[in-house]
């Protein structure tokens, strides 16, 4: 306990005499080695957990002796131990709060709550707040548990768990096969014509997560005296009131009860994806969605994570065994800042080893961090929908996961005795802060804007296999100077050779009977004429394919092809394409600017251009000329821009003919120099242009893609 010796408001209870209520237990509980006492009244459900200390203090409060006697006794015995009235009277509002005490006299008890209730008056905007979380209690379950205990043991008994493990790795399987559909249709969960099916569904699986908890804790001795709705952001969903499970000494029950929640999720869900999987689309098809969808995304994103306050936070608490690990966290936390910033020296309550510090600082930022991610997402969610509704959690979040926080932070400013206490240091942390806010905000930063493209030549041929044919011979490697008429591949095609010679023998048969009716005056010469001309045309068709078996350059400059060595001893089609010959340092880079940033088009020289290429990183290249199309397009210049090739031009995988953007784009085409790259394979590959712009301050840069976020996502 910390030391006040005196208390201004100590004469509020000094008089009064108190004792536990008969109804009171006390269980030892072992957190990390230490002993600690856990006092719970049954009836109303209240629970205290006390260290030795503080359990001595307790069991010393008896309604024969005033609390003024049972403190001055403390202060005779031990001076420098005892606990201060301020110590003395938190313990006794603490207690009283927990409903563990009664107040003999006839003296009115409200005099306990007075001056906590006035201190913790609580603003306007935070009680609206609270409503986002409300419970109304409904009804009694202990009755129902008592009689379905013996069935208890088999519905969490390991054959059950693991019939749900295999049936939870079947629904995984179903689900990996039907990805794409499954989140294709997810797109339209918050459609207005699903919001009925999807709320029951969400209650459903809820009062079967909410029963499974208590059911556990029912067969592990614990009292579930109510169940109830509570108001979850505007939504009503079913809770059960399992606090009695904090007295379990044991903490793999606690923990136990903890997952059991989860358990049922996970059941329900896999049921839920293997209906989805295999029938046919209708009404079973959609609940199952709604229900696989429901359970998935609350036991995945909230329940079973540790970082939000759910199930699997209080899971880690039990195992870990430091209670309440959150309020020790932010203990940890603050008493860091309070050491390292204001100065302060760190008192005996806050004094922990240095592995458990470390945890709990880690613990801190890691869930606040967490929840803002997931706030943010949610918010997106809802938002993406329902504009408007999505406006109003948001302010609420904001408030709640923000403001409330910083304000009681910077609460402490208000105090004239914390500010001359450390008057120097809240001069220079508001001087630093100030000066680095303005920083952000203000100073102009060195700025550019990197586009992904691809290397192509100016001037350039591509090579197509001007016949069917197999190849049987490669002359050139990609990347080679190849000369004017030099020979790149030799092909060979039986059907034309079998085809020509076939044709040569009946053309002998023609001539023969074409010199027959010369000589002896044939009615039929004039017919035989006019097919010994067709035959020979064929023929010399059927040559000149032949010699197309051979296939030459068309001009002079760097071969280049992407699988020319795949191509041997294999059948090609007529206008398949092999390769392309390029003109050498005539090459220009094509990179793909996205519409949201149009705005910089203006901005945007040569001189402030250069180029790198992917597997020649070392070599920056200059940028002679840059040249922007006036109109944006969707064609991209090459699929290697895409992800595919590890690009981040998110591309439409439904177009087949040739590579498209899902979004519309620019194209900036810069000239570059490849004096300084000793490589001819440069046509083709993949890289990035950096352009320097005018510098912005990270201020105007975040505003700016707030703008743009909000215009492109939401049309403001």
């Amino acid at each position: 306990m910390g030391k006040q010796t005196f208390y201004d408001q100590w004469h509020r209870i000094a008089e009064l005499r108190i004792g536990l209520r008969p109804s009171v237990t006390v269980r030892q509980h072992r957190y990390r080695g230490e002993v600690h006492y856990v006092y719970h009244e049954v009836i109303h459900s209240g629970f205290f957990r006390a260290g030795p200390e503080t359990h001595a203090l307790v069991q010393s409060i008896k309604p024969n002796q005033t609390l003024h006697e049972i403190w001055r006794k403390f202060i005779d015995i031990s001076p420098k131990t005892a606990p201060g009235q301020k110590d003395f009277f938190d313990l006794i509002v603490s207690l009283y709060k927990s409903n563990l005490l009664y107040v003999e006299g006839g003296v009115s008890e409200d005099r306990l709550l007075d001056r906590t209730i006035q201190k913790k008056k609580k603003p306007f905007a935070s009680r609206v707040s609270e409503l986002l979380f409300f419970r109304i209690p409904l009804l009694d379950p202990e009755p129902t548990l008592k009689r379905i205990v013996p069935f208890i043991r088999h519905i969490y008994g390991i054959p059950s768990i693991i019939f749900v493990s295999l049936l939870c790795l079947w629904a995984s399987y179903e689900f990996i096969l039907g990805a794409d559909r499954a989140f294709e249709e997810s797109g339209n969960i918050l459609q207005l014509g699903n919001l009925l099916p999807l709320y029951i569904a969400m209650v459903l699986s809820h009062i079967a997560h909410e029963f499974s908890h208590a059911a556990l804790c029912k067969f592990y001795g614990g009292n579930v005296r109510t169940m109830g709705v509570m108001l979850l952001m505007f939504t009503p969903l079913p809770y059960a009131d399992v606090s009695s499970s904090w007295a379990f000494r044991n903490k793999w029950h606690r923990a136990a009860v903890g997952a059991a929640g989860m358990y049922s999720d996970i059941l329900f869900c896999s049921i839920a994806t293997i209906l989805w999987a295999y029938s046919p689309p209708g009404m079973l098809n959609e609940v199952a969605m709604n229900l696989m969808f429901v359970t998935a995304a609350y036991t995945v994103l909230f329940n079973a994570n540790p970082l939000m306050r759910f199930d699997g936070y209080y899971i880690l608490s039990d195992l870990v065994e430091i209670p309440n690990l959150h309020a020790a966290a932010r203990k940890q936390a603050h008493s860091l800042f309070k050491t390292l910033v204001l100065g302060g020296a760190e008192t005996h309550l806050d004094r922990v080893s240095g592995r458990r510090k470390a945890f709990l600082v880690c613990f801190f930022c890691m869930s606040n961090i967490y929840r803002i991610l997931i706030i943010l997402s949610i918010v997106k969610f809802v938002a993406d929908q329902y504009f408007g509704l999505g406006l109003a959690v948001a302010a609420a979040l904001a408030y709640s996961t923000f403001l409330a926080p910083i304000a009681k932070f910077l609460k402490p400013l208000g105090d004239p005795r914390f500010v001359a206490k450390h008057r120097k240091k809240v001069f220079s942390a508001g001087t630093i802060s100030v000066v680095l806010i303005c920083l952000l905000a203000f100073l102009p930063l060195p700025y550019s804007r990197k586009l992904d493209g691809v290397v192509e030549a100016k001037e350039r041929t591509r090579v197509f296999v001007p016949v069917n044919g197999i190849v049987t011979e490669l002359h050139l490697k990609s990347g080679e100077w190849v000369d004017h008429g030099q020979i790149i591949l030799d092909m060979t095609n039986p059907e034309l050779v079998i085809e020509l010679k076939g044709l040569e023998a009946k053309i002998r048969g023609v001539m023969a009977r074409l010199k027959q009716s010369v000589t002896f005056g044939g009615a039929t010469l004039a017919a035989i004429e006019q097919e010994y001309d067709t035959m020979k045309t064929t023929r010399e068709y059927l040559v000149g394919e032949l010699s197309k078996l051979v296939v030459h350059a068309p001009h002079s400059g760097f071969w280049t092809s992407s699988n020319i060595m795949g191509y041997k001893e294999q059948w090609l089609s007529r206008g398949t394409e092999v390769g392309l010959i390029s003109y050498p340092n005539r090459f220009q880079f094509r990179a793909v600017l996205k519409q949201e940033d149009a705005s910089e088009i203006a901005l945007m020289n040569a001189s402030d251009a250069s180029v790198k290429i992917e597997g020649l990183r070392n070599h920056t290249l200059e940028v002679t000329s840059l040249d922007i199309i006036p109109f944006s397009q969707k064609d991209l210049p090459s699929v290697a821009v895409s992800p595919l090739a590890g690009g981040d031009v998110a591309t439409d995988m439904q177009s087949r003919e040739k590579p498209q953007a899902v979004e519309r784009f620019f194209l900036i085409i810069g000239s570059i120099s490849t004096d300084a790259v000793n490589d001819n394979v440069l046509d083709g590959r993949s890289g990035w242009m950096r352009i320097k712009l005018p510098p912005r301050s990270l201020g105007w840069s975040a505003y700016n893609q707030t703008r743009q976020f909000f215009q492109k996502r939401y049309k403001l």
